[in-house]
């Protein structure tokens, strides 16, 4: 099986660190690592591309990472951390002179289509014509895009549901959680050989999973490796770092990139 080229291009919160006024909250502001802008990843395997959201900061991200080729998009859910930089597809359709596949669910698709209505119909064709192309999914099926084979997992992000992913049997990515339907769903990831785990704080939140059960759930799955992203300035790299990098837990960070 051919290799997967896995990049964090964001790894913090819906607020990024520093968050505004130059707020940096336990983070070491000395530390690079601690800069992280709104969440986005990107994976490459035979020369093709698929993008998770579109981060705000998609622009600045595909900048700093020198990305110009992005083959198709999948969505986890609405929020805006997740998709209000996706009129930066523009510039891809630009660049190759097609419509950017996006895959969502009928939640984010009505979402998307109410908000970035221009982006997949147009009234003025000839100045304005429509660069994205909608897919639609559901949890609980499998998809080959892209070359990749794409488990979509259904998931709890408290008064909403989001999109996790399994790509070929490999990598686990599963940001903004409170708990999985599916109760067998950590059996299904046993020993998984990369987990991208949604971290956002270590105190309670109604939409995400607290620090410590994550460490559970990591402590059950056994994954070879864990690298914890979607996390706030009360998170601080070196600190995670020495005190998880012995467990093959690490926290990510901006342009983190491995090989599977």
């Amino acid at each position: 099986m051919k290799k997967i080229k896995v990049k964090i291009l964001g790894s913090g919160g819906s607020f990024g660190v520093p968050v505004l006024f130059d707020r940096w909250g336990k983070c070491d502001p000395d530390n690079k690592k601690n800069i992280r802008t709104r969440p986005s990843a990107i994976l490459e395997k035979d020369g093709k591309t698929i993008l998770i959201d579109t981060s705000p900061d998609l622009r600045f991200q595909m900048i700093d990472n020198k990305i110009n080729k992005i083959d198709s998009v999948l969505f986890t859910h609405a929020h805006a951390d997740h998709i209000h930089g996706i009129n930066d597809l523009r510039c891809i359709h630009l660049a190759t002179n097609k419509k950017v596949p996006v895959y969502v669910d009928k939640s984010t698709k009505l979402v998307l289509l109410k908000s970035f209505e221009y982006l997949f119909s147009s009234k003025n064709l000839e100045q304005y014509p429509p660069i994205c192309e909608i897919k639609d999914y559901e949890a609980g099926n499998s998809y080959e895009i892209n070359g990749f084979n794409v488990r979509v997992i259904h998931q709890n992000h408290g008064n909403i549901d989001s999109l996790g992913y399994i790509f070929d049997n490999k990598i686990a990515y599963n940001l903004d959680v409170k708990y999985f339907y599916d109760k067998n769903y950590l059996d299904l990831i046993k020993g998984i050989e990369c987990w991208i785990l949604g971290c956002l704080r270590y105190e309670k939140h109604p939409a995400h999973a607290e620090y410590d059960e994550i460490l559970k759930w990591i402590d059950y799955v056994q994954p070879k490796k864990t690298y914890l992203s979607h996390m706030t300035a009360l998170i601080d790299y070196e600190t995670e770092y020495q005190n998880l990098s012995k467990y093959n837990i690490f926290p990510s960070y901006d342009g983190c990139t491995f090989h599977l």
